[in-house]
């Protein structure tokens, strides 16, 4: 790349490949107005080379400049980032608002409104987690007691069938199209009275299997429901980024008695005066910023926040993905994902409609704990800045440097997706030996409900009590033909 200048003396136009060139006006040079630049005869420290394509104005200069401090001090900060707080979390609310009491030698004001946070975590605890649980009550006990099977891949690639994998229905029959499917409580329904039919008039039995068909179970949209289970995941990635950062901060925070809270007043001029003239007041006044944290409250955050947070976050996560995979219809799928989305933003509720606008507003003003030093590029000269800009920007070489230009929170989503969905079908479906992706054997639970120490030792392993003869298998291939 390169720019064009013109000589002093010769206005003919060069070409130099690659180079620094002078981007600066001289004293023939007219701005806009038609007037001559009172700043042409500026020294020429003050003048800028810049590596360009064209006659840079002062504006194009100004605009490259302030990109390159931009880049680079963003760049940094994306880099190695910050020590930050969920502002809008009732998660980090119960954390920052104790720290904020600690530094102020706990005031009752403020021993209340820990309380209320502590309160309010415990009750996004139960919530969450008895969504959590219901979810899987759902799935483990009530579906079984009602004979469903696990949808697994039945129907998944429709448009191929008949005589290809996945074209067997549970039911014993081959789809042929898509009429022939439908969602498991219109199918069961279906099935129900052709059965009943059959009960009533035995006689009749292979004239009613002849004559009236339930159909299948099977799933409408292979496509939509990754779809689906992607968009969730985006979700479950941004919960998951939350999680790492309050990782990174409890690591990261020094490990002290620093104060959360402190009265800053301006120094450059008279507190009454710069009252008046920016029309501010004593609370402007006052700094709430993250900062050092003793040892014994690190301790209390990873047992009371971190850890209760995983695994909410790890068994939404698999009964999220479980539940999209186990849902048939199109449009359920796409509305079943937005109802689990919201179960991950009642912490984000909680505190919005339950705490005090004092508790919101030290939240919204608290100031992230920089982990960069960007002092120095307060120091650089311009032409040093430009000089990086140059070498580092008009150019299509990348470092290490420029590794926080992946799309990370995208390629955790895709891992996430990979991981809860091979699960998904590693505990609930087995394959065929024509490939097709169907339903293990089907048992009865032993209790009416989900036994719940089963349901926290799903967070590590896959939990069941059943009991031992199947009221479901997957018919043999024989049947089908």
């Amino acid at each position: 790349m390169a720019i064009e200048t013109a000589s002093e003396h010769d206005h003919a136009a060069t070409y130099t490949p690659l180079g620094p060139i002078t981007a600066e006006r001289t004293s023939r040079d007219v701005l806009p107005n038609g007037e001559n630049d009172e700043n042409a005869d500026a020294a020429p420290g003050e003048r800028h080379t810049f590596l360009g394509s064209a006659d840079l104005s002062e504006e194009d200069v100004s605009a490259c400049l302030g990109m390159a401090k931009a880049i680079e001090i963003l760049g940094v900060r994306e880099t190695f980032g910050a020590c930050a707080v969920e502002q809008t979390s009732v998660y980090g609310a119960a954390l920052a608002i104790p720290q904020i009491a600690r530094s102020s030698h706990w005031p009752k004001t403020m021993c209340c409104l820990t309380l209320r946070c502590f309160l309010f975590v415990v009750i996004n605890f139960v919530v969450q987690t008895m969504f959590v649980y219901y979810i899987y009550d759902s799935q483990t006990n009530m579906n079984p007691f009602g004979n469903q099977m696990h949808l697994c891949d039945f129907a998944a690639h429709v448009s191929a069938c008949p005589g290809k994998p996945d074209c067997h229905g549970p039911g014993g029959k081959d789809i042929t199209s898509p009429g022939d499917l439908y969602p498991y409580d219109i199918w069961n329904t279906r099935k129900f009275m052709r059965d009943s039919m059959i009960t009533l008039f035995p006689d009749l039995e292979d004239d009613i299997n002849e004559k009236i068909d339930p159909g299948e179970y099977g799933v409408e949209g292979y496509y939509c429901r990754l779809l689906c289970i992607f968009v969730f995941m985006v979700a479950i990635a941004d919960e998951f980024q939350n999680i790492r950062d309050l990782i990174k901060l409890l690591y990261y925070l020094p490990t002290e008695n620093a104060p959360w809270v402190q009265y800053d007043p301006p120094s450059w001029a008279s507190k009454q005066y710069i009252k008046d003239v920016h029309a501010v007041g004593e609370l402007e006044f006052v700094i709430f910023k993250v900062n050092g944290m003793p040892l014994r409250w690190k301790i209390w955050n990873v047992c009371f926040l971190l850890l209760p947070k995983i695994f909410i976050w790890r068994m939404l996560s698999m009964a999220g993905v479980h539940f999209i995979m186990e849902t048939a219809a199109m449009v359920d799928q796409i509305v079943n994902t937005t109802a689990l989305s919201f179960v991950f933003t009642l912490d984000e509720l909680i505190l919005e409609r339950l705490t005090t606008k004092a508790t919101k507003h030290m939240m919204s003003n608290l100031q992230d704990y920089d982990l960069c030093d960007t002092s120095m590029y307060e120091e650089e000269t311009d032409q040093q800045v430009l000089d990086r800009y140059n070498a580092s920007e008009m150019t299509c070489r990348f470092g290490l440097g420029d590794w926080w230009l992946l799309p990370r929170r995208l390629f955790w989503s895709v891992i996430l997706m990979a991981i809860f969905t091979y699960e998904y079908y590693y505990h609930n479906c087995v394959r065929m030996e024509d490939g097709s992706m169907v339903s293990v054997d089907m048992h009865l639970p032993a209790n009416a409900h989900l036994d719940f120490h089963c349901f926290m030792t799903k967070f590590f392993a896959h939990c069941s009590h059943e009991v031992h003869n199947a009221f479901w298998a997957m018919p043999s291939m024989d049947t089908y033909e």
